[in-house]
């Protein structure tokens, strides 16, 4: 039997932001398709929360194979895709001189290739669907660098790029694509990079304009107005929630 509510699929929905947007999605009434790339623990703890009621899937949005064959499990229990979230990456942040080759296709792969893969792949289930959404995070460095993290901040205006093409190109299809571009919010994926300080946290709060750093909610509201029929004629938006902070100098 094919499901005829809404279906959302986020991609990287074990952790951090994307986690938080499948289950905002989920009070929304979206079956949520919940995705993970390493963890499958918690991929399973955030499916359970949200009671079981869509589909776990282990989705690397960088590897092609992997998410051809994702797209087929998917295609087992559901006939279209009406939303579709690409969240997830990974980055490896250094500046130039330290940046190597390695880390440079580690993270564009991660980041850059996935916004493409994904979308690419399952068009075909997003346009079975009356009123297809894309959304990609192209986070709020995809205007001005973060000096540091170099891949990360090209990947970043790549992505850009990809929604004003995607936008341009699918619309007439009845495609909305648009985008999040978070300013930098504090979820367990900073472990490791040095970022653990709570010190170090409260100096980012204090340096933006709001005072505090996002949170993965303020994040997952704002997809949810995207895709609200409240945004019914918003395509090609790139939505900051970053208190202001892309303004400063």
């Amino acid at each position: 039997m094919k499901s005829n509510n809404k279906v959302a699929l986020v991609t990287g929905s074990s952790r951090g932001i994307g986690r938080t947007i499948a289950l905002k999605l989920h009070k929304e009434g979206f079956e949520v398709v919940v995705t993970y790339c390493y963890d499958k623990a918690a991929g399973e703890k955030v499916f359970t929360e949200i009671n079981k009621n869509g589909l776990l899937l282990k989705l690397d949005g960088g590897n092609e194979r992997n998410v051809k064959d994702s797209v087929e499990e998917f295609s087992k229990k559901y006939d279209h895709l009406d939303v579709l979230v690409v969240s997830g990456m990974h980055d490896k942040p250094h500046s130039f001189k330290k940046t190597s080759f390695e880390d440079w296709k580690f993270v564009l792969n991660s980041k850059l290739d996935s916004s493409f893969l994904v979308p690419k792949y399952f068009y075909q289930l997003l346009k079975k669907t009356k009123f297809p959404q894309i959304i990609l995070n192209t986070s709020s460095v995809e205007e001005k660098p973060q000096i540091g993290a170099l891949a990360y901040s090209v990947a970043s205006a790549g992505v850009a790029n990809l929604v004003k093409s995607l936008a341009i190109e699918l619309a007439p299809e009845g495609f909305r694509i648009n985008a999040i571009c978070p300013g930098t919010t504090r979820t367990d994926n900073w472990i490791g990079f040095g970022l653990e300080d709570d010190n170090m946290w409260k100096k980012f709060a204090d340096s933006n304009p709001m005072k505090r750093v996002p949170t993965p909610e303020d994040i997952a509201e704002a997809v949810s107005y995207l895709v609200s029929d409240k945004a019914k004629y918003i395509n090609g938006l790139f939505l900051y929630v970053d208190g202001g902070s892309r303004h400063k100098s």
